[in-house]
Order: structure tokens, then C-alpha cells, then sequence
């Protein structure tokens, strides 16, 4: 008798139990439902902050994406600055007017937004050679900028060959619990002679992390024609990667006299500094899109989210920055969804 009523006891919990354990389980969000990152600026780069979902339209695989919700993006940002160190930028004549350009584009970076975010640095050639992550604080990282800008250090440490791909990896490491909240800021050329990191790795690294890639280029003056393949093609290559990742190249940089040009102010219609200063924007005031596909994603795969004709009446020649390739399902149930 006893041994029957424990049996039955036993059999009403494990019921119960599992009772407890199934509405748990159906209330995680399935694949279909993803969160990302996006951010809009206008003709003259300036973010556009009025988009309502009803402006958007979105598609992959020619179905319709529902959006459910635009809203800004509450959390901090990290911000992680690399600089490229390699004897590109000085070139064969050992000319540091590259270098120097990057430098005082990274000092305005850090200048701008040392108040507003966390940021680290890390300064690579083939290898990785200097990092300061989160932990010193900002006012660490600005030492290091002041240090590296003697003629001293310029002569000593740039130099060698160029792993922008492994740097941009180990950029990543340096974020404990990443998201897409957090963007890594390079600096370089372009090029590419010496990762181990290939571009296929590199790419799922930043969709399993939803770290963000930005990048502004260093050119010697535009139109300049002598470059290496490297230099040719890299740009290309990590312009893909930054737009898979939900960043985008954001300008080329060259110097014009004493002056600093950039492409993104063809017109060159506003200063340099205010222009640099909207395109940061992109980075740090972005908004969380919220959409449902139409079913789960298998493989990762592009996808399009466009302005609705109304909307690109309204604002003529503006430009989304999203991630354009979705993540498969498979890798959203290891824990890596995009968010």
C-alpha cells in the first residue's frame, strides 16, 4: 500500500514537474524572431531619427521580413580603436604623413567620444603589438596616444607587415559578453599580407559575437594609383566583412595640404571634424530593429531592408547601415543570436 501510494506521489510531482519545465521552454523566442542593430543618415550623414516601421520594408529570399518595432538602442557602448602600425603606412620612402594622418583621426575619435563610451586600444603590424583593454580606463588610453605620437616611436614601431584580420579578432576577445552594442573603430589601408585569420573566419566570429566592424581608410591623396594588391583589394574585403558584421567603411581619409579630406564630404560643404563627428553617430546612436521572418534560417543568409518608396521621397539618397547577412538558425540555438 505504501509502496503504491508513493508510486502514484512520485508520478503526480514528475507530472508536475515537466508541467512547470514545458511553458518555460515555449516561452524562449524562436529563430525567426531576431533584434539588430541599424542606424540612418541622411544625404549629408546626419542620423536620421524619425524612421517608424512603417517606413521600412524588408525581405529575404523575395518573401516579406514583418518588422515588429524600431527603438533606440538603450545599452552602453564599447568601443574598441586599432591602429594599424605596418610599414604600409609609412610606405618605402618611410614617409609619415600616413601615420600621422591615422593618428590625428584616432585622437579625434577618442577625444569625441572618451565621455560618452568605454574604449580600448590595440596597435598591430603581424602581430599584435600593444593592447589597453576596459580595465585601466579612458584616461590610459589617452597616455598611449600621446606617447606614440613622437618622431621616436614612429621611426621604432612602424614597420613590418600588415594582419589586419588577426587584429580585428583579437579586438573582439577584449569584449567580455559582446553585443551589438559594442564596435571595433580600425584605422588602416586596407590591406592584408599577414592574418592567419581568414575572411570566412573573421566574418563568423563578428556574426557569433554581433560585434559591429567600422573602418575609416587611409589613403595617401585620392586617386593615388601606386598601390600593392593588397592594397587594392583589401579595402573591398573588409568593406564586405564590415557590412555582414552591421558597420560599413565610413570614409577615406587622405591629407589635402594641412588639411584632412574625406570621400564621405565630396562637396566638402562642412568641416572635416563635423562630418566625423556624424558619422561616429552611426556607431554610437544606433536603434534595435526588431523583425519575424517568414521561416528559420537554415544557412546564414543576405537579406535587404530598404526605406519604403514614401519614405524615399521623403529623404532622398539616405543611407541604412544593417547588417546584411542573417545568421542561421543553428548558430542563434548555440547562443550566439544577434543581438
Amino acid at each position: 500500500m505504501w509502496a503504491y501510494s508513493y508510486s502514484r506521489v512520485s508520478f503526480f510531482s514528475l507530472s508536475v514537474l515537466l508541467l512547470c519545465i514545458g511553458p518555460a521552454r515555449s516561452e524562449e523566442p524562436p529563430c525567426t524572431t531576431r533584434k539588430l542593430p541599424v542606424s540612418f543618415r541622411d544625404a549629408h550623414n546626419l542620423p536620421l531619427q524619425s524612421i517608424s516601421v512603417t517606413d521600412l520594408e524588408a525581405q529575404v529570399h523575395g518573401k516579406a521580413i514583418k518588422i515588429l518595432s524600431i527603438a533606440p538602442d538603450p545599452r552602453p557602448h564599447r568601443l574598441i580603436l586599432v591602429l594599424d602600425t605596418s610599414g604600409s603606412i609609412t610606405g618605402s620612402q618611410g614617409d609619415p604623413a600616413l601615420w600621422n594622418l591615422e593618428l590625428s583621426l584616432a585622437r579625434h575619435f577618442f577625444a569625441v567620444n572618451r565621455q560618452r563610451s568605454q574604449v580600448a586600444l590595440l596597435l598591430f603590424n603581424n602581430q599584435v603589438t600593444d593592447i589597453i583593454d576596459f580595465s585601466p580606463g579612458n584616461s590610459t588610453v589617452a597616455d598611449k596616444l600621446q606617447q606614440i605620437g613622437t618622431r621616436e616611436y614612429a621611426k621604432a614601431h612602424i614597420r613590418g607587415r600588415t594582419a589586419l584580420r588577426d587584429a580585428i579578432f583579437r579586438g573582439i576577445q577584449l569584449l567580455d559578453h559582446p553585443s551589438s552594442a559594442d564596435a571595433i573603430y580600425v584605422l588602416t589601408d586596407g590591406g592584408d599580407n599577414a592574418s592567419h585569420q581568414s575572411a570566412s573566419e573573421l566574418d563568423g566570429r563578428l556574426a557569433v559575437t554581433s560585434v559591429r566592424l567600422f573602418a575609416v581608410l587611409l589613403v595617401r591623396e585620392f586617386g593615388y594609383r601606386n598601390r600593392t594588391p593588397e592594397e587594392e583589394n583589401g579595402p573591398r574585403d573588409l568593406a564586405e566583412t564590415a557590412q555582414k558584421s552591421g558597420g560599413e567603411i565610413l570614409t577615406a581619409a587622405a591629407w589635402v595640404g594641412s588639411r584632412v579630406a574625406l570621400s564621405a564630404n565630396a562637396e566638402a560643404k562642412a568641416k572635416s571634424e563635423e562630418i566625423l563627428n556624424r558619422l561616429y553617430q552611426t556607431i554610437l546612436q544606433d536603434n534595435l530593429l526588431e523583425v519575424e521572418l517568414p521561416f528559420p534560417i537554415a544557412k546564414n543568409e543576405k537579406w535587404e531592408l530598404k526605406l519604403s518608396s514614401a519614405a524615399r521621397l521623403q529623404w532622398k539618397n539616405a543611407k541604412i547601415t544593417y547588417p546584411n547577412t542573417l545568421i542561421s538558425c543553428n548558430a542563434e540555438v548555440s547562443g550566439s543570436g544577434r543581438n
